[in-house]
């Protein structure tokens, strides 16, 4: 399910979905000018791999900051939940 997209210049697709096991499996892809300079190919992809008994802590403190946040939750963001609150996942991306 894409759950963001941004077709500017600077473009931005996020997906979500459940594998087979459950895991949740959450990824994204930018283009543009700016991954050209940052990573010297214009095409970055990235994933996030949540175990099945994962998703709920994560989802929680998911929605605890979303709740008490007016901006728009991002990928990092998502990143550094599973990270700050030691919750089981796997980062990898492609350039």
């Amino acid at each position: 399910m894409n759950i963001f997209r941004n077709d500017g210049v600077e473009f931005t697709s996020i997906n979500a979905n459940f594998t087979e096991d459950g895991t949740l499996k959450i990824s994204g892809q930018d283009m543009g000018p700016f991954v050209e300079k940052y990573w010297g190919d214009d095409d970055y992809e990235y994933w996030l791999f949540i175990p099945k008994d994962s998703v709920e802590p994560f989802i929680l403190n998911l929605m605890k900051i979303s709740f008490n946040n007016e901006k728009s939750i991002t990928f990092g963001d998502c990143k550094e939940i599973l990270e700050d609150n030691a919750i089981e996942h796997i980062f990898d991306f492609c350039i």
